[in-house]
């Protein structure tokens, strides 16, 4: 019980004192916001009630970041199994579903092609017929 009441009252000292310490006066002098329409001496009235506008020197999206030429999209059919390289080792397989390219291709003399798409583990390649 002792233990407890000691323990309660360390407490409540250091709370306190932390209290008083972040209750210090502000020294100087405090501007209130000004809110509402504002007259400047030319009589043109600007609101200033609603949130400030943000300006900036330069545009948010710059002219490198813009996507002028999309790569090609392949509409997958049925189960493809994707490579680490044409030819390479079978890293796993990808669902019928619409993949994006790389827009890397090589041909085969076959007919087909290889192609390299984006995946879960990176870049890879499948073969399209």
């Amino acid at each position: 019980m002792k233990k407890t009441f000691s323990i309660t009252a360390a407490l409540a000292l250091a709370l306190s004192l932390t209290a008083v310490a972040s209750a210090d006066p502000v020294e100087g002098t405090v501007a209130e916001p000004v809110n509402g329409a504002v007259t400047d001496t030319s009589g043109v009235v600007t609101d200033t009630s609603g949130a400030l506008p943000i300006v900036t020197d330069e545009p948010v999206i710059k002219p490198h970041d813009v996507v002028l030429v999309p790569t090609p999209m392949i509409e997958l059919t049925k189960v493809t199994y994707f490579y680490n390289a044409p030819n390479g080792e079978k890293l796993g397989a990808l669902a019928p579903q619409k993949i994006d390219t790389t827009d890397v291709r090589y041909d085969v003399v076959l007919g087909g092609e290889w192609v390299e798409v984006y995946t879960w583990l990176g870049k890879a390649w499948i073969y399209v017929e």
